[in-house]
């Protein structure tokens, strides 16, 4: 096997491993949806909402430094000057990912690391929006988890 087989498959396992801790979280939350204020004073529901907050963050920074540059890499010969807008324009070529759709998982991975304890208002809302787009940043996953099955995994060849 080669190494592009070996990445991909390490980084497919570990978001594999990131929605399974997600899908876990929100079960706990369930009760608590949608998310208010006041949630973030009760300890145990705090405790969900940080395994969801890091488990979101994972998955989108896992796919975004990791998964995204394997698949371009499998249908690029040569990414080495490529940026990662062109990357993205790539994916969103091979129906991977739509438009804008990375810049409102940065925007909210951004949200909900850098709002503070007293804007208890703002990280809510960030909570409550990243409960609301889990399942498109599932399905997203999922179309490139299936295209790397086909096109690196099956094979195992780096053009595969």
């Amino acid at each position: 096997m080669n190494l592009l087989h070996e990445k991909t498959k390490s980084a497919l396992s570990e978001q594999d491993l990131n929605l399974l801790h997600i899908f876990h979280a929100l079960g706990k939350l369930r009760p608590y949806l949608p998310v208010m204020p006041e949630h973030l004073d009760d300890k145990d529901v705090v405790e969900h909402i940080d395994q969801l907050i890091l488990r979101f963050m994972k998955t989108q920074d896992g796919i975004g430094r990791r998964l995204i540059p394997l698949i371009v890499e499998a249908i690029e010969p040569d990414t080495a000057e490529m940026t990662f807008i062109d990357k993205l324009n790539r994916l969103e070529k091979f129906g991977l990912i739509e438009c804008d759709e990375w810049n409102l998982y940065r925007k909210l991975r951004n949200d909900l690391t850098h709002t503070y304890p007293e804007e208890k208002e703002e990280l809510v809302a960030a909570i409550n929006e990243a409960i609301n787009v889990v399942p498109k940043l599932e399905m997203t996953y999922r179309k490139m988890k299936s295209f790397c099955q086909a096109k690196i995994l099956s094979t195992g060849t780096e053009n595969g």
